[in-house]
């Protein structure tokens, strides 16, 4: 499908980012990828003090928003929350509310430039990007 790296080349906001790839690499909305830390954690046999492997986190998953020609807009997952307050509770004819929000990611802040469980490590312009499922 893809034949290049795929990576953030602009942080919108904490929920919003521009990826390199677009429909002429296959994208459709709704492609569902993970961000990949670029520091995996060492992981170190106790015995030998040799490092055997590293630990590869995620910063987050995004899903294509909007797909152009050669690049994507995606954002983090959409969480629904249900509201209840002790007077909606205490008056059965009202039903408790629902509002949607998006999980913000960790970000380095200084590269937000606005417009339109993880690792601790803040997602940066340049991070590699893997895609997690193919709506197609």
């Amino acid at each position: 499908m893809v034949d290049k790296k795929i990576k953030i080349i602009k942080i919108i906001d904490e929920t919003t980012f521009i990826l390199n790839v677009g429909q002429i690499d296959g994208i459709d909305e709704n492609t569902k990828f993970r961000i990949i830390d670029s520091n995996p954690e060492p992981i170190i046999d106790p015995d030998t003090e040799e490092t055997i492997g590293f630990l590869e986190t995620s910063k987050g998953t995004i899903e294509a928003d909007q797909v152009q020609e050669k690049m994507t807009v995606a954002r983090t997952q959409l969480h629904t929350k249900l509201n209840k307050s002790s007077l909606l509770s205490a008056m059965s004819a009202l039903q408790p509310y629902e509002t949607q929000y998006r999980e913000e990611l960790i970000v380095d802040e200084t590269q937000i430039t606005g417009g339109y469980g993880r690792s601790n490590n803040p997602i940066k312009i340049g991070d590699e990007v893997t895609i997690l499922s193919d709506p197609s």
